[in-house]
């Protein structure tokens, strides 16, 4: 249940994502940096709320939030159909009703990450982790493709009213949903809201490995922002639009059967071999024109970002404590989100002021040089079984 219900939001959120972009390309001519600042205002208001997030997540019942974030999400995505059905929708009253959404992307995305280990015995959490990345990347991959299609026959109006009536489905569904954690992985020691923020905050601060995992993801998200951000202008209709985010998540797909055979040992070289294939097939991607050309460079970036976040991801779910878990991937989503952001926004405005390729290859080769940098920094503690023997 709370596999179907994951990919039923995630499959909503993308083809939200899609639509969105193609309709401020729609009003504002193709815009670089505006149809960018729909990935950065859709991103910000989580790098705020995250946190606070991760914090209820420990000290609430996560099943009875999982149904209150869905059911903003309906409603938030009712109000953004409502406007663009009637026409009253403008470039400036679409970025002010995205952070309505964010909102509920905030709130869900640490509960649904720590409701995993929950679920399952700790021996279990890598396959369930991979089991999620099906979910994320199998609806990144139907979910981008059936928006542009809904678009070319129906109208960035029919993906929205899908996706309410979608969010409303997932509200029912956490209703019938059975929760029952072990004891000791419930909810944290009872404490105050901002004693609990403060304690999550020295738990990253004094761990190295949290801190490079939080170093490393900021800087692939920063650099990588710029495949999201700019996908909207590379190509010339909504179809093709869709299409290619499709094979991006085609490339996610089919990295987490390749991902199932590897286990959970080598997490670090995984991680460096992730990024420099990101790094490389960017550039590539600045480079070439034709959909043809771009859907397999596309794919091997959607299958590279995936080794990324699988390994941070399995990394972080591994070694955190049960009471600690929620706040700790709230500070991954944090600097996740606040480097997509910012590195969305940033190369908007480089392509704006050059071109999207020449904004497509910039990012690539600052992942590369990034990459030389910090390729030693690792993501698992000594003690860690994950850490590497001998």
């Amino acid at each position: 249940m709370l596999w179907s219900a994951n990919t039923l939001s995630l499959t909503a959120f993308w083809m939200t994502e899609v639509a969105c972009a193609w309709q401020m390309r729609v009003m504002t001519d193709a815009d670089p940096l505006l149809v960018a600042s729909v990935y950065t205002v859709l991103q910000l208001p989580i790098m705020f709320l995250v946190i606070p997030a991760g914090v209820i997540a420990d000290l609430s019942d996560r099943r009875r939030g999982m149904m209150w974030t869905h059911a903003w999400l309906s409603f938030s995505l009712g109000i953004l159909f409502w406007l663009t059905w009637t026409g009253r929708i403008t470039p400036l009253l679409l970025l002010v009703c995205l952070p309505l959404i964010s909102i509920g992307l905030s709130m869900r995305m640490p509960a649904i990450a720590a409701l995993i280990p929950d679920m399952v015995r700790t021996d279990q959490i890598p396959a369930a982790v991979s089991l999620n990345n099906v979910a994320q990347n199998g609806s990144r991959l139907v979910g981008p493709a059936l928006a542009g299609a809904i678009i070319a026959g129906l109208g960035v109006a029919a993906v929205l009213a899908l996706n309410t009536a979608i969010m409303a489905l997932i509200v029912l569904m956490f209703l019938r949903m059975r929760y029952r954690p072990e004891k000791s992985d419930r909810v944290a020691k009872p404490q105050r809201f901002r004693d609990a923020v403060k304690e999550g905050a020295l738990f990253a601060a004094r761990t190295t490995w949290k801190r490079n995992i939080l170093i490393r993801l900021s800087i692939f998200f920063g650099c990588a922002a710029a495949i999201p951000a700019l996908m909207a202008v590379r190509f010339d209709n909504s179809e093709t639009y869709g299409i290619m985010y499709g094979c991006f998540g085609a490339g996610s797909l089919l990295g987490v059967f390749v991902i199932g055979k590897l286990g959970y040992k080598r997490l670090n070289n995984r991680l460096n071999g992730g990024l420099l294939v990101s790094a490389v097939c960017i550039m590539l991607f600045g480079v070439v024109d034709e959909p043809l050309q771009a859907g397999p460079l596309l794919a091997c970036i959607g299958a590279s970002w995936l080794f990324c976040m699988n390994s941070i991801m399995v990394a972080a779910q591994m070694q955190l404590e049960p009471g600690m878990r929620g706040r700790g991937l709230s500070f991954i989503y944090t600097l996740g989100t606040a480097s997509l952001a910012g590195g969305g926004l940033l190369w908007g405005a480089v392509a704006r002021g050059t071109s999207p390729a020449v904004a497509l290859i910039a990012s690539g080769a600052c992942l590369l040089l990034a990459l030389v940098a910090t390729y030693r920094l690792s993501i698992a503690g000594p003690e860690s079984a994950l850490a590497p023997s001998g």
